[in-house]
């Protein structure tokens, strides 16, 4: 297993440090977000200049789009949206990256009032277009379902098959984590069913503390996961600043659970 460090919404300004310490604590590779890079604002030269720069492959995207690009509703904005997946598709493909998790609950929420057949249909349309931007890349796509606390559509990992087998299109699959399927309910034995289309892994420990700090089921993790024989990228994801000797004692949690 590959293991990952999901930095915070950091700015590039921070990221070099960020990456630093996950260097030193033994992680692979870094995965780093793309909503700040404001690449509809002329960001990417900037970004992909601070991107290669730094000392650990960024194999994985996160923190998909930016606030303000609604992907459903009375006021979705289709040329800023495409706009903006071409933009991500370059900077991934210009990095390096292998991997996007596309999770964004406050783009994919359905506004109040609004039809939710009618939002269905947007996601489809969105996520669609997605896999255009994206084919070609050397990047693909995971669809992330995300738990009700932030989320009111795509909330289980079957809903987020459901959108990817209906793109139908490899460069859209699904991205899972831990935190998300813990607070939603979902029992780890639905991956078994679900292995062909799982494309990453996000992990965090009970209450979203790094892992090892808490009560989740890692153990059980990692039989499931085993079961498909995903041996491939995991990443740490917090989504809160961690302190340097956390980050380590992450990296080492992990290397016991996937040697």
């Amino acid at each position: 297993m590959r293991l990952g460090y999901a930095v915070p919404l950091d700015t590039l300004v921070t990221l070099p440090r960020s990456c630093e310490v996950a260097a030193r604590a033994g992680f692979d590779f870094l995965e780093f977000p793309l909503a700040p890079l404001g690449l509809l604002e002329g960001g990417h030269e900037a970004a992909v200049s601070v991107l290669r720069s730094l000392p650990l492959p960024c194999l994985v995207a996160q923190s998909f789009l930016p606030r303000g690009l609604p992907l459903t509703g009375p006021d979705v904005d289709r040329a800023s949206v495409r706009t903006y997946l071409s933009l991500a598709a370059e900077l991934c493909h210009a990095v390096g990256a292998r991997k996007a998790v596309f999770g964004a609950a406050w783009a994919r929420n359905v506004p109040d009032g609004w039809d939710r057949d009618r939002a269905r249909h947007q996601l489809l349309q969105a996520f669609s277009w997605t896999a255009e931007a994206f084919d070609g890349s050397g990047c693909v796509v995971g669809i992330e379902p995300q738990n009700i606390k932030e989320a009111n559509i795509v909330r289980t990992l079957s809903e987020a098959v459901g959108y990817a087998a209906a793109v139908n299109h490899d460069a859209v699959r699904v991205a899972i984590d831990s935190y998300h399927l813990e607070e939603e309910g979902t029992p780890l034995a639905e991956i078994g069913s679900y292995g062909d289309w799982i494309l990453h892994v996000q992990v965090a420990d009970s209450g979203r503390q790094r892992p090892g700090a808490g009560s989740y089921d890692f153990a059980e993790l990692a039989r499931q996961l085993a079961s498909i024989d995903y041996d491939e990228t995991l990443s740490v994801e917090v989504m809160h600043q961690l302190s340097d000797s956390d980050i380590a004692a992450s990296a080492d949690f992990l290397r016991s659970i996937w040697a």
